[in-house]
Parts: C-alpha cells; structure tokens; sequence
C-alpha cells in the first residue's frame, strides 16, 4: 500500500514543467467557482510582470479585428495596480505599475500623435480622487503630465481630449454651502462637482464649471446621511462621473446621484437641458426605458450629436430592488426634445455593476462595454448581441471587490519601447519578452563564441514567430556557440531590438524534463508522511490489485482535473461548432429573461 502510494505522488510533484503564456481559460467553470484563486494570473521567466489569465464565456471571429484591450485593473486581490494593455487573444502586451491605483486607460490623439492617458493618484477618497493625469508616446515616455488648474485637486472618473486638442477632466472641490433645504447646517460643507477645460500644453485654463451653481440640493436621490456637518465630511450631492464636449463647444455632463445627463452651454455654463433625473426635461418615446437611468457612467454624444450612449447601472443603493445594468444607445433630438431607445445591451449573466463602468462604439461597429466593478467586458453586435464576453477575474468574487477596472476600451495602437527586450536561459531554452512593444512579428535566436562580438560574428541558430508576451525558443541540440542573443523582427524583417547577451552553459542548462527544484522536494516531503500516515490506517484493507486499480484511477482523476484547470481556448476549433443543446450543459448561465428586460424597461420608479 505504502509503496503504492509513493508510486502515485512522487512523479507527479517532483516533475515540474515551466509553461509560457498560458493563454485563455474557456468556459470554465472552476474559474468562475473560484477553484484557481480570487485572482488567476500568470508570470513570466524573463520579467517580473504579472498577467490576469481571461476566461471567455463566449468568443466570436467578429471580435478579432488586432486591436488591444485597454485595463486599469486594481482591487483586494491584484496587488501591482497600472494600466495594462492585453492583445486580442488575451495576452499581455505592456503595463506599467504606478505605485498607486489607475484609472482610464485610453488613446488619444494631440496634433497628430497617439498617446497612451490614464490617472494615477490617491482615489481613497469617499468615492473619487486626487492625482496627476498622465500622456504617453509610442515609446512609453512621459510627454505631457499635469493636474488641474488653480491647485483644485485633479480627479479619477474623466480625462477627455476634445477635438480642438484640449484636455477636460473632473474635480471634487471642497466648499461651504447652506444646507437648510436638506435639513442641513446653514454652514455646511459639500463636494462640489467640478470640471476644468485646459490647454494641454501651456495648462492655462480655458473654462471651469460647478454644480452647485447651476442644481438644486433637492434635486439629488442621495441623502446626506450626517455628511455635510464639517469641512472634513462634505456632503456629495452631485457626483460628476463623465464629461464629452461636441461640436458646437458645449458639454454633456453626466451626474451619477442626480440619475441625470445635463446638457452644458460651453460659454456662459448655464444647463441647456436634462436628461433623467428629477426635472427630466424629455419626452420618453420609449415608455421610460429612455430616461429611467440611475447611477449611469460614461455619458457620450454620437452621430453628430443626435445620439448619446451610456452606461446605466442602474443601482441606486442596497436597500432598493436590483435591476440590472445595461448599455444603452439613445436617439435625442434636441428640437423636438424627445428621446429614443435604439439599442440596449444586457448580459447574459444579468449583471448589476454597483458603480463604474463604461460603453464605447468600436471602429468595426461594434458595442464594447465594460461592467466597472464587475470584472467583465462584453463586446456586442450593434443590434444587442453577445459576442465575446470575457472575464478577468472569477464570477465567485463579483461582489468583492477581488479585480475590477474602472473602464474598458478597445482601441489601436503601436508600441516602440526603447528598452531592450528580456532573456532568461532555462532548461536549454531561451525565454524572451518585451513589455510594450507591437510590432515585433518574429524572434530570431544567434550565438556567438566571444561575449562583446560585433554584430557580424553572430550565426543564426533558430527563430519562431512571436506569440503572446513571452515567447520559448529551444537552443538547438547542436549549438556550439556560448554566447545567445535574440533579436526582434518586424513584418518587413527589420531588427527592431536585441536582448542583452547571456552565457550559456549547456552542461548546467540541459534538462531531461525531470528536474526537481527545492519546492517540489518539501511537497514531496509533506506528501510522503501523508501517505505513510494514510498506509498505516489502511493496511490490511486492500490488496495489491486494489491498490494498483486505485493508483490508476487517481492518476487517471488528476490528469483530467489538470486538463479542466488549464483548459486553453481553441476559437477556431471544435468548440464553435456545438449544438444548442450541448451549449447549454457546458455553459452555466442563461439569457436574461425576456419578462426581466421589460420589467427593468417599464420600471420608472429609478
């Protein structure tokens, strides 16, 4: 029995293999039930970056159009908060930790370069924060990098570049205020909803607006619950989460506890009109379904102006009914002032995102949508329909607060660092990477006899087409040559970059696959007296046929258990060919109800 035992735990710890990018999980179940941690990730041989590994509830070829994802992951249970940028088949491609968390990745475009935004800044401040708004080039160089005008502190939920070159972004100001019609101090204390205009580049302010001067306190859904009594526990009546500029200069501003839009004049402030809310100022040619919006983000004009999307979460606290958020695509026509459902966009789980989120329209027509502090993006049809849904962190921990990313964007981009890529050596293998950089196509492996040989004394030795951030290059059982490089190629064959040199030693870096480090060694250990323990308390039980049959049929339950855990997404395979019927025993959640999305469409009361 004991030596039966032994048989069945010694191989499978002591033999450790070294994987490189993982790839994506697929419908699977133990992810969701959280079996692979509150945050599944990866690492890598040759950088000490970390990766959250995806898993795709449903995947479409409709998807895949060689842009990149765009995250500010943060949360209980990611511990390096940065922007991060993940290729279509989720692989990393760049991130950058800050120190402190980030928030709105995006690509915007000043005079005529592309640059990486986000903020980064302290957001431990009852719901927004206080930091600095970043502007990277193509190389991941810091070019622009400012906060707000007049020493008001620069917050997380917008940075928006308008298409004259100007940044816009939101501010959470401190000030007195009389409170008496919320049954308040008459000298109170409130956040007052803020954004400023700027120019980029000089910083000089172009324009600055308040709330406070332009609502009503009553007008808010959120009571003041003891805030507003000290300048130390301001009252946020307004929460301004969004702000887009049109073509006439003027500003849709979108108030997440007033559950309305406002449409801004760009010169003198004053409210043009509002959209939702308490004072509605809109025909609902959608029996409510247009302007019931509640706790909504990411407020944008499209079509010219005759359209807006948003993210509506549709949350108005713990203690009302749940409904479920949804992206909505509204038809507005500012003369008749009417407003239109053209499109929603619900989840199949039926998701409620308490707070954050985002809705975009993609450059091939498609609708992504980013569930804020769900982790989960979603890329729909323009019509509504599912087709990639995507999530990065497990469904177990969608109340927890594990990861979550304040917004999803999709956009192109071309990364050039200029650093050098990385090379770690293990196992008779070359492990290489390069944090950011786009365009390399192809790793090229070249040995040379002498460190510090000139470009020309290299020899080619192997190359492989790159695929995901690290890639594994086998040194070749022939290789003669000391000295290892890997080169970068771009589509056309140009060297884009070079790791540095490294030595190899064959002697000590050849493996047969059966190497056994220090951590396997204690596991073994730890195992062994298990199973001396288990042996002891069951000898006499079984025989030795038993015991064979059992070893098998362990064996047998751990391979599968393996193979279900790191089950790799095959988009192209048999998977996309299943009947309806075998969807469903695979997939675990059903459509929203039809009765749920008429409910949630008819439902004024939010």
């Amino acid at each position: 029995m004991l030596g039966c035992l032994l048989l069945l735990i010694f191989p499978s710890v002591l033999i450790s293999p070294v994987l490189a990018d993982l790839g994506p999980y697929y419908r699977s179940s133990s992810y969701d039930r959280g079996e692979l941690g509150r945050f599944p990730h990866q690492t890598f041989l040759s950088s000490e970056l970390t990766s959250p590994v995806l898993n795709y509830l449903q995947h479409s070829d409709r998807c895949d159009d060689g842009q990149y994802i765009m995250l500010t992951p943060r949360g209980a249970s990611f511990p390096y908060p940065g922007p991060m940028i993940l290729d279509q088949d989720g692989n990393l491609v760049w991130t950058q930790p800050y120190g402190n968390n980030t928030y709105g990745l995006n690509v915007y475009t000043v005079k005529g370069k592309d640059y990486l935004t986000f903020w980064v800044g302290n957001d431990n401040i009852v719901g927004h924060g206080d930091g600095t708004y970043y502007f990277l080039n193509s190389s991941y160089e810091e070019v622009y990098k400012f906060g707000a005008a007049n020493g008001l502190p620069a917050d997380l939920h917008e940075l928006y570049v308008t298409r004259d070159g100007t940044a816009v972004f939101t501010i959470y100001d401190v000030v007195p205020a009389n409170l008496t019609s919320m049954y308040g101090p008459e000298e109170g204390w409130i956040y007052d909803g803020t954004f400023q205009e700027i120019d980029i580049e000089t910083g000089e302010l172009l324009f600055q607006w308040r709330a406070s001067e332009h609502f009503d306190f009553t007008e808010t859904y959120l009571s003041r619950e003891g805030t507003g009594e000290s300048e130390d526990g301001p009252w946020d009546f307004f929460h301004i989460n969004s702000v887009d500029k049109d073509a006439k200069g003027n500003f849709l501003v979108s108030s997440r506890f007033m559950c309305c839009l406002a449409y801004i004049d760009g010169k003198t402030g004053e409210v043009i009109w509002k959209l939702g809310g308490k004072n509605n100022m809109f025909q609902d040619l959608s029996d409510g379904a247009a302007t019931n919006i509640s706790w909504q983000h990411h407020a944008r004009f499209r079509d010219n102006g005759t359209a807006i999307t948003i993210f509506d979460n549709a949350y108005i606290g713990n203690d009302v009914p749940e409904h479920f958020s949804r992206g909505l695509y509204l038809d507005v026509d500012m003369d008749k002032m009417t407003a239109k459902v053209r499109h929603e966009y619900w989840h199949p789980l039926g998701i409620s995102s308490q707070s954050q989120g985002s809705l975009e329209i993609l450059d091939n027509g498609n609708v992504l949508v980013g569930y804020g502090n769900i982790p989960v993006w979603t890329e729909y049809s323009m019509e509504g329909d599912v087709l990639c849904d995507v999530h990065f962190g497990p469904a177990s921990g969608f109340t927890r607060n594990d990861i979550l990313s304040y917004r999803a964007s999709k956009r192109p981009w071309v990364g050039l660092p200029k650093t050098d890529p990385n090379i770690t050596l293990h196992e008779n293998a070359t492990y290489v990477s390069w944090n950011g950089a786009t365009e390399v196509v192809t790793w090229v492996m070249q040995g040379a006899d002498a460190d510090g040989a000139h470009d020309g004394d290299y020899v080619f030795l192997a190359e492989l087409p790159k695929k995901g951030f690290e890639t594994v290059i086998p040194i070749p059982e022939d290789n003669t040559h000391p000295f290892l490089r890997v080169i970068g190629l771009d589509a056309s064959g140009d060297i884009l970059g070079s790791t540095p040199t490294v030595k190899w030693d064959p002697v000590q870096d050849v493996d047969d696959g059966s190497k056994i480090d220090t951590h396997a060694l204690l596991f073994f250990f730890v195992g062994f007296f298990s199973a001396v323990l288990l042996a002891l308390c069951s000898w006499g039980i079984g025989s030795l046929v038993t015991c064979t049959r059992d070893a098998r049929r362990r064996r047998k339950n751990h391979e599968d258990r393996l193979t279900a855990r790191w089950k790799h997404a095959d988009f192209y395979g048999e998977e996309e060919q299943l009947s309806e019927d075998e969807i469903g025993d695979t997939v675990e959640f059903s459509l929203l109800p039809q009765s749920e999305r008429e409910n949630h469409a008819t439902d004024g009361r939010r």
